[in-house]
């Protein structure tokens, strides 16, 4: 019942499901004297299942080399808490996965105090700070900054020397569209967009006069919300430039309508932004580029994707760009320098762009200005991913060595798999045994060749007839390059609204035990608890965490019987 509570409802709902249950099965022996309220769910969940489940997690992680995914948060009490997510190469699944680690409170948001906040919670979980690869990061400047950031700080006061830092890319899409916009695009542009939204969204009398506008024109189909335009991320104005794009006849005239009818100067000025045709023109441009830039984000946000991919999709994209402004007879590596030297003297923007002022019939001299600032735009946002992204490349890079069709080649450099060992902190003996394993693994014949993970995973169980894995150090080394994260899409977690509305130390419990279940693959209801830790339940020990140093660290050396293990919540 304490595991159904924590995935699915509010703790207060346990003090009318007991009741429910006498009431539903009263000649049921179990149900008649089950007695729990919110307050023994509570510490069932804080005292024995949370612990439980992150010992199980810590055991999954085992000796293994690990990263970490940190985002900072505050809370409405004005609290920071720092989110960290681990990312490592699992043996009961058999493949990298991505789970909740904790939330830790902070004492400062300074670079020193998030660095002693990681390494002493490492500490207190039970794992090694040695083991931790890589750490991936917003592009906040405490977190990146090459003097007194976070990473410079764990490898040069905490020992971490080849500690590889991972910016989000994702971060790094958005902040290059946001600075090549600035001096480009004119801001009507987004205040178009912005504003249609806030018109319809705190007023359904007008979305009921636009409604009847759009079904007389469509037969009676229903208008599409104009989706909303988030102030810190620029790339959300895309699906609202759609929306607004599909209906931009419909919204013309209801604002035509509206500015006569309600006399309001705000419809009058969207009116006009709506009949210019320059508006439009700009707007499709964006579709067409941003289009491109959203699936590159979700690319790098999904969940089953192949991370020997993320190189190509990142690598095209700024290619697709480029192309649309650079002369097809330029010689210019776009990934190593600008392209403002090489631009063609009529660049086609694609499409959708050329179509629609070719319908317009604009005037050239505003023509020729839209031309100039989309091509100002282009140009700016190639240059701007050109800089921002060259050490989310090289770490790209790093894992697309692993790729199989690469690994099985015959004709190799073994001086490339060298120097990745080496940047990750190897023993000039073990790059020597990788380099060697390197060179021969092509030899060995191999089933599973389509996907990357299966195939490392593979080598990870392989045995020859000594029943010894003579790939060893090689598949140690792909399975922790492949641990390294490429975004930090998994720290939504840290976001969520529950954080404002219960403790930390609940709310902790409560998401170790959604993500334990969600990584072992089982609802609720079928997870079975091992017996040591359903005899706690109403004991002492499932109260023991209310002595721990910390509310939100409980001790659980209680859960496993004859376990020396120093493991902490």
């Amino acid at each position: 019942m304490a595991l159904a509570i924590a995935e699915h409802c509010s703790m207060l709902a346990c003090d009318h499901i007991g009741e429910a249950c006498r009431a539903a099965f009263s000649d049921s022996t179990a149900a008649t004297h089950f007695k729990m309220h919110r307050t023994k769910c509570t510490e069932m969940i804080n005292g024995v299942l949370a612990p439980y489940f992150l010992k199980k997690l810590v055991a999954d992680v085992g000796d293994q080399r690990f990263s970490l995914l940190l985002d900072e948060s505050t809370d409405i009490s004005v609290s920071k808490y720092l989110g960290v997510v681990i990312r490592y190469f699992s043996d009961t699944k058999q493949t990298v996965v991505s789970t909740f680690l904790g939330l830790v409170e902070l004492e400062g948001g300074d670079a020193r105090s998030i660095a002693c906040a990681v390494v002493g919670f490492l500490v207190k979980c039970g794992l090694k700070k040695e083991k931790l690869l890589g750490i991936g990061t917003d592009n906040a400047s405490v977190m990146t900054g090459v003097n007194n950031g976070v990473h410079k700080v764990l490898k040069e006061e905490y020992g971490l020397k080849d500690l590889v830092l991972i910016r989000c890319v994702c971060h790094s899409l958005q902040l290059a569209v946001s600075h090549a916009s600035n001096d480009t695009i004119p801001r009507s542009v987004e205040y178009l967009v912005r504003e249609t939204y806030n018109w319809f969204s705190v007023s359904p009398k007008r979305r009921e006069a636009y409604k009847a506008i759009y079904e007389t024109i469509n037969c009676g189909e229903k208008p599409l919300q104009i989706t909303k335009v988030c102030a810190t991320r620029w790339l959300s104005i895309e699906p609202a430039v759609s929306r607004i794009l599909d209906q931009w006849e419909e919204l013309r005239l209801h604002f035509s309508v509206t500015k006569s009818s309600e006399h309001c100067y705000m419809a009058e000025v969207l009116y006009s932004m709506y009949s210019d045709p320059q508006s439009i023109l700009y707007l499709t441009f964006l579709k067409s580029v941003l289009g491109e830039v959203q699936l590159a984000i979700k690319a790098f946000e999904g969940e089953q994707v192949d991370p020997l991919k993320l190189l190509e999709s990142l690598v095209s994209l700024i290619k697709s760009v480029s192309s649309r402004v650079l002369n097809p007879l330029a010689k210019t590596d776009v990934l190593k320098g600008p392209i403002d030297g090489d631009i063609s003297p009529k660049p086609y923007l694609g499409y959708l762009f050329e179509s629609k002022a070719a319908e317009l019939h604009l005037v050239p001299e505003h023509e020729i200005n839209v031309r100039k600032r989309c091509v100002a735009f282009t140009i700016s946002l190639t240059n701007e991913l050109r800089v921002r992204l060259p050490d989310n490349i090289e770490a790209l890079q790093y894992m697309s060595v692993f790729n199989v069709e690469e690994t099985l080649k015959h004709n190799k450099s073994p001086g490339e798999i060298g120097k990745i060992a080496k940047l990750l902190g190897y023993s000039p003996a073990d790059i020597d045994k990788i380099v060697q394993q390197w060179r021969a693994i092509h030899l060995s014949k191999w089933n599973e060749t389509k996907n990357t993970m299966s195939f490392w995973s593979e080598i990870m169980k392989f045995r020859d007839a000594a029943d010894i894995n003579p790939f060893q150090e090689l598949a140690m080394a792909a399975v922790s390059v492949l641990s390294l994260p490429h975004s930090n899409a998994e720290m939504s977690v840290v976001k969520s609204k529950l954080r404002n509305r219960m403790s930390l130390q609940t709310l902790n419990s409560i998401l170790y035990i959604r993500y334990g279940l969600k990584l072992s693959g089982e609802a609720c209801y079928e997870h079975q608890l091992p017996d040591n830790v359903l005899q706690l339940f109403g004991t002492s020990a499932a109260y023991s965490f209310k002595s721990a140093p910390s509310v939100a660290e409980p001790a659980i050396e209680s859960l496993v019987q004859n376990d020396d293990e120093p493991l902490f919540l």
